[in-house]
């Protein structure tokens, strides 16, 4: 069973071939009858069910039907034929062995079948033309016929070669084959190539990691920030602490010399460090608030932690020599900080506002090093862990303060954290992953959803080459994506012919999507394909949007369409198909599992509720199964033949 086709699906609410204006190009073929003859050689041609004027190569009798090539359209539309009279009494078999006669074709199914194509879509037709489109068309089987032919016609309006290559990159995004399988290939061929140098194996493959691990490395954050929590709570019995603290420390997340008893120190001393060495923050003086001092890297989310973990470093790398007055400004300030930080609980907030009035007290040569600090550090350690874990898929995490507390390129160990405490028999850490995974699936909302397509769109580097059009001089960044580096790797000559023939598939398919998207004038359509993957799931997604532009050339959000063929592991094949008409939405579900009707009901709302969120109306959901290809093949043939009539059929 098959998916239905971008081309099958999309068509459904356009207008039929005969309702649309005719448009004639040079080297089409066509089937028509001369309805009146006029001075000149002019001629008035019926085509379906529409009639133009155009100039005859020779005379022709009215009445007759032919097959016609268009020799020219300017100035005027000249004709010429390439098989007739045809005789009413002739099926339509005997009609399309005569016009292969004629132009010297083998008469196979493939040509007919290709021959009828090109006849309804209005292609331009050569016999080399046919007889390539016919090779490629052998190499799929009989099942994936309409989709071939499609992705044939894309390459003739196009005015590529038609080869292996673009044929292949072309079926591969009409079949909706996932990408997922192209890059295992690729891998395996990287890996086991010997010609190439290490250093551009290493990249490659780096790039590759980085494509599908999107959304593991958020699962990985989250279970960091889980087992540090489990680690500072003192409630938590002594052994299962020290357990979680030799994975960390084995995993390279934390120093070796770490214990439980000193745990707390360490943490300390490591943020005073880190304040002490921190050129983005400026020393602060007077009565200038705290905030306006913090210097934030660019698309830094501020979170209520990130604000009091840079605040409280302020007060760690202050000049303790200063008078008390210069100090207890300082705390003074950290403290109204902590009072209007609305997000804090009471508990939280009463607790840390008594230490900062016990650290107060103290002699300012003693406030750094003191219990009191330590114990202020490891309540906002707390807080940041806290905020991490809800928001797994936040890039900036582990944060610039995070990151200050723990071992230098700790983003990079965590892998092998997760993997030890997936492979661990211990119970806690049994709990500590299945955690982790439930707050994954708990941050994924559409924000989250359009962040993960977008890194991995870049990352793969599908627009690559629209970048460098639009005179993005960042070379070396882009090099970091996986598109330049398999083009560079094409050029290399101790690549193996395996690794190249992956290479060169991976480009295509991801060519293929990029052919398949057009912009004419107010329409525009756009097809991609990714390789999603979440918690260990593999998605296999392709996307096509279909809509119109506004007169500024932006896009019309009020009138869409939205065709989503996702491979799931749980579910098998779903088709997503999503209507937008006036910010009214319908939405189509396809899918062979009875029991999605039933789960969709109970989300319904919450899609109706995200929906009106952000201004559009839901209209409805629906579910259906997918049409049986032998069914939707017999129903072709049924329209088909009912278009007949007489020799004036459309095929």
């Amino acid at each position: 069973m098959n998916n239905p086709s971008i081309s099958r699906l999309s068509n459904q609410s356009v207008s039929s071939v005969s309702q649309q204006p005719l448009i004639m190009r040079e080297g089409q073929m066509f089937h028509g009858q001369i309805k009146q003859l006029f001075p000149g050689q002019m001629a008035e041609v019926q085509i379906g069910g529409q009639k133009l004027m155009a100039k005859l190569e020779v005379p022709m009798k009215a009445g007759d039907a032919y097959y016609f090539q268009v020799k020219s359209v300017t100035p005027e539309l000249q004709i010429k034929v390439v098989s007739g009279p045809l005789q009413a009494t002739e099926g339509q078999a005997r009609q399309m062995s005569n016009l292969m006669d004629s132009m010297q074709l083998p008469k196979s199914p493939e040509m007919v079948a290709v021959l009828n194509h090109f006849l309804k879509e209005r292609l331009p037709v050569s016999k080399e033309i046919l007889l390539n489109a016919v090779d490629l068309l052998k190499t799929v089987q009989p099942s994936l016929r309409h989709e071939a032919l499609v992705a044939i016609q894309k390459l003739v309006e196009l005015k590529l070669p038609l080869n292996e290559i673009n044929f292949n990159s072309l079926l591969g995004v009409e079949k909706k084959d996932g990408l997922h399988a192209v890059l295992h290939a690729l891998r395996n061929a990287l890996v086991t190539d010997t010609g190439i140098q290490t250093q551009t194996k290493e990249r490659i493959l780096a790039a590759l990691g980085d494509a599908g691990r999107i959304t593991a490395t958020a699962a990985e954050r989250a279970l960091f920030s889980g087992a540090m929590l489990k680690l500072l709570d003192e409630t938590v019995p002594r052994e299962e602490r020290f357990q979680i603290l030799q994975l960390l420390k084995s995993s390279g997340v934390m120093a070796s010399n770490t214990t439980l008893a000193n745990l707390q120190s360490v943490l300390h001393s490591a943020l005073i460090d880190s304040a002490a060495g921190n050129t983005n923050q400026t020393m602060l003086s007077g009565g200038q608030p705290m905030e306006s001092r913090t210097i934030h890297s660019p698309g830094q989310i501020q979170t209520p932690s990130s604000l009091l973990v840079e605040a409280w470093k302020s007060v760690l790398k202050a000049d303790f020599s200063l008078s008390s007055s210069g100090v207890d400004a300082l705390l003074g300030q950290f403290k109204e900080m902590v009072k209007n930080t609305a997000v804090l609980q009471q508990p939280f907030r009463s607790q840390l506002t008594g230490l900062v009035e016990d650290l107060a007290s103290k002699p300012p040569v003693e406030m750094r090093n003191s219990p009191i600090g330590e114990q202020v550090s490891k309540m906002l350690l707390r807080m940041t862990l806290d905020e991490n874990r809800a928001l797994p898929f936040n890039a900036n995490v582990p944060s610039t303060h995070m990151k200050a507390l723990l071992q230098e390129n700790v983003a990079v160990k965590l892998p092998d954290l997760f993997r030890a405490m997936e492979q661990s028999p211990l119970p806690f850490t049994k709990e500590l992953v299945q955690g982790a995974q439930a707050a994954v699936e708990q941050a994924v909302d559409g924000k989250v959803m359009r962040d993960v397509m977008q890194r991995l769109f870049k990352s793969l580097g599908f627009n690559y080459e629209a970048g460098l059009l639009n005179g993005n001089q960042d070379i070396a960044k882009k090099m970091d994506m996986l598109k330049p580096q398999l083009v560079a790797l094409l050029h290399d000559s101790a690549v193996s012919p395996a690794l190249r023939d992956a290479a060169e598939t991976m480009i295509a398919r991801m060519n293929g999507s990029i052919l398949q998207s057009s912009d004419s004038g107010m329409n525009q359509q756009i097809v991609m394909q990714l390789p999603l993957e979440f918690l260990g799931k593999r998605i296999d997604a392709t996307i096509q949007w279909s809509g119109r532009k506004k007169e500024d050339g932006k896009i019309d959000a009020d009138f869409a369409r939205i065709l989503f063929y996702l491979e799931l592991e749980s579910i098998d094949k779903t088709v997503v198909d999503m209507q937008v008409q006036n910010r009214v939405v319908a939405i189509t579900v396809f899918n062979e599992n009875h029991q999605l009707r039933e789960i969709g009901a109970l989300l319904q709302m919450k899609l109706r509720e995200g929906l009106e969120s952000v201004d559009y109306r839901l209209s409805g959901v629906t579910f259906k199964p997918f049409e049986e290809e032998g069914k939707r093949e017999a129903k072709r043939q049924n329209e088909m033949m009912s278009e007949q009539g007489g020799v004036d059929f459309r095929i």
